[in-house]
């Protein structure tokens, strides 16, 4: 991944909003995410996605708040924060300054299927899995949510939760968010190799090419993938019938069993791209962004047929011991100022009400991007994955598995 560059801030937010202005001109990769139209080849605004490897992150220890402290275990994709130059997170410390609360933040989502097999064993068992808050996809959220998996968010610790956008506070799997809380959203479409490829492309079919043949990647799991075998046929994933999602599957099958698709991949998608063994894979916008600098023959397309749009959630695994600082840390980034300078490093769509006003008093150019606030017309294409039942879900991945050998 590229490196991504803050400055290193401590103190009240007046101070730090100061340095970012002060600042934020002089910052390359900045201005070439944020004002550079032309830089990287999309086909629509690009979304910086998230990946993880598993390694750590630690803020400092801060003062003491009402509650006394204590400590927070977070689990979060990779890059998926605000890092300055010395890798120590502003925001992170600042919670700590100020709730006393000791974080403990690791990187080690690489994937939602992933994820869930390491922890689940612990989980149907009822066991404390070591974390206090983690971070996952609509669907898995919806499968931890339906197996019970995740604790009750008390909505009286997480009165910023009223800062929620609207558009994102009644998901089908969790109604009232009484499990759940948005952290960032972003887009599913095609990164490609355009040393391989040699030309731009703008359509799903271009993963069928015969010119692609064992050097196409797609990402792991129902939900990166499946729904976009559909839209190439004209069905919407959010409408579609298990049937329709079971048929797609079926379709990559075929394309995995000709020699068409190379592999299925999590995260590690991106590192085949950097190396030449694939041509072209289903990934997420933001990889793209964040690598371009140093590999300029990456390029990224929201197809023609449509894209998905995607949520990933902040949820309490059950039997947590440190709920109510994993709510403390859900209340602190629903403050639009934390929420802002967030999105001023990551570069995600923010779910949080108030952050593109607070974002515009840090950087105007931010708060005219698509990149974090895009348009009615770019979400227009933009398409949901579908929940299903537990058994339905069951099916499909079988479905899924079968087809991919994952």
């Amino acid at each position: 991944m590229a490196a991504k560059k803050l400055i290193r801030a401590h103190g009240n937010r007046d101070v730090l909003i100061s340095m970012l202005m002060t600042n934020r001109i002089d910052r390359r990769e900045f201005l070439r995410r944020v004002g550079a139209g032309g830089v990287l080849m999309l086909g629509g605004p690009a979304l910086l996605a998230a990946c993880g490897d598993g390694t750590s992150t630690d803020g400092s220890t801060g003062g003491t708040n009402a509650s006394g402290g204590g400590k927070l275990s977070v689990d979060n994709w990779i890059e998926y924060i605000d890092l300055d130059e010395n890798g120590d997170s502003p925001t992170i410390m600042r919670f700590q300054e100020e709730t006393g609360i000791e974080v403990d933040y690791m990187e080690g989502v690489n994937s939602n299927e992933d994820w869930f097999g390491k922890y689940q064993p612990q989980l149907a068992a009822g066991d404390d899995i070591g974390i206090d808050l983690t971070v996952l996809t609509d669907y898995m959220a919806a499968r931890m949510i339906r197996l019970g998996y995740v604790e009750t968010i008390d909505h009286a610790n997480v009165p910023n939760m009223s800062n929620l956008a609207p558009a994102l506070a009644s998901p089908d799997f969790d109604p009232n968010r009484d499990y759940s809380l948005p952290w960032q959203s972003g887009f599913t479409g095609l990164a490609y190799d355009m040393d391989q490829t040699g030309r731009e492309l703008t359509s799903l079919q271009d993963l069928l090419d015969p010119a692609f043949e064992g050097k196409v990647g797609l990402l792991e799991g129902y939900a990166d993938t499946v729904p976009l075998f559909l839209l190439m046929e004209g069905k919407d994933p959010q409408t579609a019938s298990l049937d329709d999602y079971i048929a797609a599957a079926d379709r990559i099958g075929e394309a995995v069993a000709s020699g068409q698709i190379r592999q299925v991949y999590g995260n590690d998608y991106l590192d085949a791209l950097l190396n030449g063994d694939l041509a072209v894979a289903t990934g997420w916008s933001g990889d793209i962004l964040a690598n371009q600098e140093d590999a300029p023959n990456l390029a990224f397309s929201f197809p023609t047929e449509g894209y998905m749009i995607w949520n990933d959630n902040m949820m309490i695994p059950k039997g947590a011991v440190n709920k109510a600082n994993a709510e403390a840390w859900m209340n602190f980034y629903y403050d639009p100022v934390n929420a802002a300078e967030l999105a001023a490093f990551i570069w995600y769509v923010s779910p949080v009400v108030g952050a593109k006003e607070a974002v515009a008093d840090i950087a105007p150019e931010l708060a005219d991007s698509e990149l974090i606030f895009p348009t009615e017309a770019t979400l227009s294409n933009a398409h949901l994955v579908k929940s299903f039942s537990e058994e339905e879900e069951a099916e499909l991945n079988q479905a899924v598995a079968a087809a991919t050998g994952v």
